[in-house]
């Protein structure tokens, strides 16, 4: 189908085409309902990444594979392949997370790989809600509208495990789950798609944790901002992130229903109390010892940290 009717919704911004999403929602809900859902996303998509790709140098292009539409400036080797990766590691995610990964939504999954790093970083800023420092990042799934990956150009083996990262955050962004949650989960997968050995707590990460985590900092990791840290607190968070997933998912059955039930508005912690019966404190004391580890969700300022997953 035509796809004119989206102009209207579209406003340039930072040099690229920025879609009101809110706008094409209501439209779709009001003059193509009846259409298939899927098809119709996959169009919309489509006519996106035109505008998109008109805005970039020439050298980019569009690929389209059976579940992705991947923009892109290299080479028909590398698009191959990494076409061929994202297919087998949505397959795996979904194989590996039941009852928690779902591929239900929109059309095909769209990735966004520039091969110019100021390029990257001009187009995530858009998503940023505020003006503080940030962490950098080897990539970002964008839970804004049509969920999408924007990553900077890398060598195909980083790109693939960035790749994998994020594909985690796309199959789960139906639930309102916490940073937290989300990032532990999104690094076993990578971890187990790339063969790298889950991080241990052995002396010398232990003793980065140790001096680094207060009462004040953890509270920073259960409400998600933690994440966006500009020193070592952010990878420090990564790092508690997958030991407490690890720890949680021993009993699959209960972490589907914790992952289920978890709320970024608590941490999760009223999903622990029910299903784990405890405190998600009683996690953090297995490392650290006794302290005030539990969230405290009041303490947080108020903010939707369902917006935007960064890696």
């Amino acid at each position: 189908m035509t796809m004119e009717w989206l102009d209207q919704h579209f406003k340039e911004l930072d040099g690229f085409p920025r879609p009101n999403w809110e706008a094409i929602y209501e439209d779709v809900d009001k003059n193509f309902k009846e259409l298939e859902q899927h098809d119709l996303w996959c169009d919309i998509a489509r006519s996106w990444m035109g505008r998109l790709t008109s805005r970039l140098p020439s050298n980019y292009s569009i690929h389209e594979s059976e579940n992705f539409i991947l923009v892109a400036a290299e080479s028909d080797k590398y698009v191959t392949l990494f076409q061929e990766f994202l297919e087998r590691t949505l397959k795996k995610i979904l194989s590996t997370l039941p009852n928690i990964a779902s591929d239900n939504g929109f059309g095909k999954h769209v990735v966004l790989l520039f091969d110019n790093i100021d390029h990257y970083y001009s187009y995530i800023f858009h998503f940023y809600s505020d003006d503080r420092e940030y962490g950098l990042s080897a990539g970002v799934y964008l839970n804004n509208g049509y969920g999408h990956f924007a990553i900077p150009h890398q060598e195909l083996n980083y790109v693939e495990s960035t790749a994998s990262h994020e594909m985690t955050h796309a199959l789960v962004s139906h639930l309102p789950i916490p940073a937290w949650l989300n990032e532990g989960m999104a690094v076993s997968i990578e971890n187990l798609l790339t063969g790298s050995a889950p991080l241990e707590m052995n002396n010398e990460i232990f003793a980065e944790h140790q001096s680094f985590w207060g009462e004040e900092e953890i509270q920073e990791f259960w409400s998600g901002d933690a994440f966006s840290r500009s020193d070592e607190g952010q990878k420090l968070s990564y790092h508690l992130a997958q030991f407490a997933v690890n720890a949680l998912s021993k009993d699959y059955d209960s972490f589907v229903e914790f992952a289920n039930k978890a709320h970024y508005s608590d941490g999760g912690e009223s999903a622990a109390k029910e299903v784990y019966e405890g405190s998600l404190g009683n996690l953090i004391s297995q490392f650290f010892g006794e302290g005030e580890w539990g969230p405290k969700s009041e303490t947080w300022p108020e903010k939707d940290t369902s917006a935007m997953i960064d890696k």
